[in-house]
């Protein structure tokens, strides 16, 4: 005996060890006292009661994801809860007064069957939970919901059936508890048309749950008027009637098969959510959005609708969040939302569009908060759209064909920014300033070697929780080092390691995590600037020289005008020039070489334009000409004198080339007197004897000519010299010899 006194003594103390050793309990922050059995592979209900360190009144008892499969009378023995949750238990048994203990107590309870098992609501639910006022019951396979169920639960407010196999509800199924049941949800079962008539009886009915049924056709005309939520996703709905209901507010259509033709009626004016995501509704139309309404919630998600003018959303005045992701949306119309200025979330994800301008948000640029444009093929000069949008909190453009963020200031100049996503582009530099407000930045998979951020930049960003560098060629250099301090202390130590933030250059970092490198590891090899002059080469171009940078190191431009920032240029590390055009005269100009934490600045004044006024004597009005005309036009002419004599020239050479012997040089050697009225005339005559007879007549000259003429080629200086004589009379014809 006394051995057997110590062993139901160890038996009963080590079952009061394991009961505490699987169950915690505790008070949550509403205030709500709980036991906490959950996934724990009980196959039955602990007791309890065997325990006295436990409080056996509690509000809470929670027994999800177990095993066990029956509840035999008295289970909660000496219990005192309010809520009891044993869902995912797949029950295939309940004794009759499984619940007697707890029939003053229990207020809501949530069961879940074995539907293979179990096809009618069990008689303890039915007898034993008069003060019940959520039910749950979860894969039942009913098949037909009885009359008369729920005569006990005259308290019954909220009903849940799901997964329960019910194709009809019988006549009279909701009598006693018509004037009381608020939330009824029937999902997950193979309802029709034919349950609605029941449901109307539901006077006091605010939410109604029918997603994942089988209806076709629905008249919201038949329910009552008190509905406020109604759910028909899910469904294969063709056709939808709307007509007065006043009081409803949110609405669910989506899954379902409606075409914008058999939509009729308005939206109910107190509307204020309404849901048609993966229908067939290309358009909206005219007469389903009243001028007087409330809507702040829809959404049309994958719907092909179309946007084919500005006035669609004409009366959303009170519009909150718009969703038109998913409908092969190539433009967004310009004034398209001019009326919806209390708009706060634009959701445009996945559609082709075309680039956008920087009036594309115009009406909403003070209102958006939040704006997703993810898988919409944009390119960078798309960015320009955004630069408006002041007041933006969550900016998400994953999945685009981003390559650089223009303009620079783009993020800096959004100063309630908290989350910045970009995965999946093709950026290869991002900008070195974001507002202190941020907290996520995403940056994974795309072509990043660095980020600009040093320790400042950090301290700067104090609010920073999440930065993603994973799947980018990082560059793990020296110039890495405060990306390096950053995430050894903002990761647990233990992860920092596998972080997949992986180094591809230098080669013998090549494939490992940053994380796992030490301090040492991360060196430079590169030169800084030693140099940096800058000339002006006219009056509007500036000639930059440098003398080395390395070719990893990205090198930028910092333009000054007047004490106003230009956009950062960035240069062509692999030249050590640049040419900076267009600058204005009179102006002071601050250029400065940045790389990383090292530049070199100069200062640059421009020279004063000249310019030359001409003043017209014949009229009171001036000509201003620039100088560099007047040269332009001096230049002109002399290069058209030049030519004009050039063909002159030319022209004159040709002749003689053309005329060898026409030269017509006659050179006077000297004059002598024959007699005393007789001059003689003697010449070396070049020309031929008939042309000299000729010239003699036409200049009517009355002396003879003596010409002295070449010899032949074939004449010897030993033959005796001989020379011809001709004499042309005045007022006689020439004598040709």
């Amino acid at each position: 005996m006394y051995f057997k006194f110590l062993f139901i003594t160890f038996i009963v103390h080590s079952s009061c060890l394991n009961l505490l050793d699987i169950c915690q309990s505790g008070i949550r922050d509403d205030g709500i006292n709980y036991v906490h059995c959950a996934r724990k592979s009980l196959t039955e209900i602990p007791y309890f009661s065997s325990n006295r360190l436990f409080n056996l009144a509690f509000d809470e008892l929670i027994l999800s994801d177990n095993l066990i499969t029956h509840i035999h009378a008295n289970a909660f023995s000496g219990l005192r809860i309010k809520r009891l949750i044993m869902s995912g238990n797949h029950l295939k048994s309940i004794d009759k007064d499984a619940f007697r203990e707890l029939e003053n107590y229990l207020e809501e309870i949530i069961l879940e069957f074995d539907s293979t098992i179990v096809d009618r609501i069990p008689q303890a639910i039915q007898t034993n939970l008069v003060n019940i006022k959520s039910l749950t019951l979860i894969g039942l396979n009913l098949r037909i919901l009885p009359s008369n169920v729920f005569n006990q639960m005259k308290k019954l407010e909220k009903l849940y059936l799901k997964s329960c196999n019910i194709q009809t509800i019988e006549t009279n199924a909701f009598q006693i508890i018509e004037n009381q049941l608020r939330y009824l949800y029937l999902d997950n079962n193979k309802l029709k048309k034919n349950i609605f008539n029941e449901i109307n009886r539901l006077i006091l009915l605010e939410k109604l749950s029918l997603s994942h049924n089988f209806i076709q056709e629905f008249d919201i005309e038949l329910l009552n008027k008190n509905l406020k939520y109604l759910d028909l996703s899910y469904n294969y709905l063709k056709k939808l009637l709307l007509i007065n209901m006043n009081n409803l507010q949110i609405l669910n259509l989506q899954n379902n098969l409606l075409t914008s033709e058999h939509i009729h009626g308005s939206i109910p004016k107190q509307l204020k959510e309404l849901i048609l995501d993966f229908n067939s509704i290309h358009t909206i139309n005219k007469n389903f959005i009243p001028k007087q309404n409330s809507l702040e919630i829809l959404s049309l998600q994958s719907n092909e609708f179309l946007l084919n003018n500005s006035n669609i959303f004409q009366y959303l005045h009170k519009l909150k969040q718009l969703n038109l992701a998913r409908n092969n949306i190539q433009t967004i119309p310009k004034g398209l939302f001019n009326y919806t200025y209390s708009l706060e979330s634009l959701n445009m994800d996945r559609n082709p569009l075309l680039p956008l301008s920087i009036d594309t948000f115009s009406g909403i640029e003070n209102s958006l908060v939040n704006i997703s444009f993810q898988s919409c093929t944009l390119t960078s000069q798309s960015l320009i759209a955004f630069t408006r949008l002041k007041n933006l909190e969550r900016l998400k453009l994953q999945s685009n064909l981003l390559t650089k963020i223009l303009p620079e200031n783009l993020f800096s100049s959004m100063l309630k920014l908290i989350v910045i996503d970009l995965q999946r582009n093709q950026i290869t530099q991002i900008p070195s300033k974001f507002p202190s407000s941020l907290r996520e930045l995403e940056l994974g998979n795309n072509q990043l070697t660095n980020v600009p951020f040093n320790n400042q930049t950090f301290q700067q960003l104090s609010q920073l929780i999440t930065l993603d560098l994973s799947s980018n060629p990082l560059q793990c250099d020296c110039h890495i080092k405060s990306l390096y301090y950053w995430l050894l202390t903002h990761f647990q130590s233990e992860l920092v390691p596998y972080v997949q933030w992986i180094c591809t250059k230098p080669k013998n970092l090549f494939g490992k995590q940053l994380g796992s490198l030490l301090d040492h590891q991360l060196i430079c090899n590169e030169k800084q600037i030693s140099s940096f002059h800058v000339w002006l080469k006219d009056s509007e171009t500036a000639v930059l020289e440098w003398s080395f940078v390395s070719l990893s190191t990205p090198l930028k431009l910092i333009v000054n005008e007047n004490n106003e920032h230009l956009p950062i240029l960035n240069l062509n590390n692999t030249q050590n020039y640049f040419l900076l055009e267009k600058l204005k005269p009179s102006t002071n100009y601050t250029l400065c070489l940045q790389t990383y934490e090292h530049y070199l600045c100069r200062n640059l004044t421009t020279k004063t334009q000249h310019i030359i006024s001409l003043t017209s004597v014949t009229s009171s009005s001036s000509v201003t000409i620039n100088i560099e005309y007047i040269v332009i036009a001096i230049s002109f002419g002399i290069c058209l004198i030049i030519l004009i004599l050039f063909i002159i020239v030319l022209f004159l050479i040709k002749q003689r080339v053309k005329y060898p012997h026409s030269s017509k040089i006659t050179t006077i050697e000297s004059y002598y007197q024959t007699n005393g009225s007789d001059t003689t005339q003697t010449a070396i005559c070049n020309n031929s004897i008939e042309e000299n007879s000729i010239n003699s007549l036409n200049y009517r000259q009355s002396t003879p000519i003596f010409c002295y003429c070449h010899l032949p080629s074939t004449y010897y200086h030993d033959q005796q010299p001989y020379h011809l004589y001709h004499e042309i009379p005045y007022n006689k014809p020439p004598t040709i010899i």
